[in-house]
């Protein structure tokens, strides 16, 4: 399925250096009742705003303390459902496995996954259960979420505003099955596609975009998109290729529940170079006068 949003101008992304160092901590006491669905009102939640640089992160960790609400739930169905208000989009975090347990454990877990954050962005974290057991299911105490690192991020080069876009992953490992995703800088969800190149493989056709710097996304089948979230498909491709334009940006092993990350800007014409295009057209006429 190929899908793309509408497109506009987007800002340049700052600090792409700064992203190995950045980190985002959102921290709460407790408790927190996970007790149904999403937005079920015996749930819980806490919000944290982003004050740093515009980031684009790479890494979730989590800890927290989880005590058994004595009606039979399992330990895998007590999750945390990430929403950024500022993007009105979310994405579902399980921070672990298992079946019934009793008492109260300590959890700890990491995700690769790829979470946008710009300056004042607020994000909300409400814990709830993927399956709903009669009465409270579950407690959560001493929650912690720790946003750190980020991708490896290969340039993918400068196009001229006009320039109309084809992503692809033709030339990667002929079983491979891929998704692609298309993003601007500051988290936008602009597309996506599973299959609609050769095989299993990928090709987005995004036509011309606004003058920006974008991200170009490639992982494996079942890869999430989202505003402000990618998280990785959990399958492997021995060898991916990355086009644009049918020019190889990328071409590696590509690991479990991650992406490979291209960036690339669009640039309005010069401003000197059409005045010298004037200028040279005066000249000419002159010339024949």
């Amino acid at each position: 399925m190929n899908k793309f949003g509408k497109m506009g101008q987007v800002a340049l992304f700052a600090l792409i250096s700064s992203f190995a160092s950045a980190q985002f901590n959102a921290s709460f006491a407790g408790p927190l009742n996970s007790d149904g669905p999403i937005g079920a009102a015996g749930n819980s939640s806490f919000t944290a705003t982003y004050s740093g640089a515009s980031t684009l992160f790479g890494n979730v960790n989590f800890s927290g303390d989880l005590t058994d609400g004595g009606v039979g739930s399992f330990k895998s169905e007590a999750r945390f459902n990430i929403t950024n208000l500022n993007l009105a989009s979310s994405a579902a975090f399980q921070p672990t496995t298992g079946s019934t347990w009793s008492g109260t454990v300590n959890v700890a877990s990491a995700a690769s996954a790829l979470v946008w954050a710009n300056s004042g962005d607020q994000f909300k974290f409400e814990s709830f259960e993927s399956f709903n057991d009669a009465g409270l299911d579950a407690t959560w105490t001493n929650v912690n979420f720790n946003f750190n690192g980020g991708p490896t991020i290969i340039d993918g080069g400068t196009y001229a505003y006009g320039t109309s876009f084809v992503f692809d992953t033709e030339g990667s490992t002929a079983t491979a099955d891929t998704e692609v995703a298309l993003y601007t800088s500051a988290g936008s969800f602009l597309g996506t596609d599973d299959d609609s190149g050769s095989g299993n493989l990928s090709l987005l056709n995004s036509g011309v975009l606004g003058v920006g710097t974008y991200y170009y996304l490639a992982g494996a089948y079942n890869s999430g998109f989202a505003n402000g979230f990618a998280f990785g498909g959990a399958g492997t491709v021995a060898s991916m290729n990355m086009n644009i334009n049918g020019v190889s940006k990328y071409t590696g092993v590509h690991a479990q529940n991650g992406f490979e990350v291209v960036s690339f800007r669009v640039v309005p014409e010069p401003a000197s170079l059409l005045t010298l295009g004037l200028g040279a057209v005066a000249m000419m006429r002159r010339r024949k006068a």
